[in-house]
């Protein structure tokens, strides 16, 4: 019985470090992604304001050259903003990804937890229910084991 407790015991110490280590990695990627979030979404502002004024810049007389000049910048813009969104969705897929295999290991380490609790209740209640008392072991010492409601066997 104490070994099984011992055995419980070290799994469950070792389903903990896992769940942490599972932890620390998902908020760190959670990070990632919120930074490439950010980093999408600046551009996408910066791409709009630059439009905006390429349409204003059209009515206010450019030169063809400049014109094509604006064109350009906004070809480039929108592939920043393509591959900030690449970068973004991958990002998300990793924390997703992360997150539900800390959501196992959380659930893994709770049940184990859960188990070395009431191993350890039952533990304690089987020490506490068996004292010492005359001669009958050879050993010098009678245990008697005390029940409680209908423990009994």
């Amino acid at each position: 019985m104490m070994s099984d407790l011992k055995e419980t015991r070290s799994l469950t110490a070792k389903a903990h470090r896992q769940e942490v280590k599972a932890f620390n990695e998902m908020v760190s990627d959670e990070e990632k992604a919120k930074e490439q979030q950010s980093q999408l979404d600046t551009c996408i502002a910066y791409r709009d304001e630059c439009l905006n004024g390429l349409k204003t810049a059209k009515s206010s007389g450019l030169s063809v050259v400049q014109v094509r000049e604006c064109q350009l910048l906004m070809q480039y813009l929108d592939s920043v903003v393509e591959t900030r969104q690449y970068k973004a969705d991958i990002s998300n897929e990793t924390y997703e990804k992360l997150k539900g295999v800390w959501t196992k290991k959380n659930e893994h380490y709770q049940q184990l937890k859960d188990a070395l609790e009431k191993q350890e209740i039952e533990d304690r209640e089987r020490r506490e229910n068996t004292m010492v008392g005359g001669d009958e072991s050879g050993d010098g010492i009678t245990r008697e084991t005390y029940y409680t409601h209908g423990d009994r066997k």
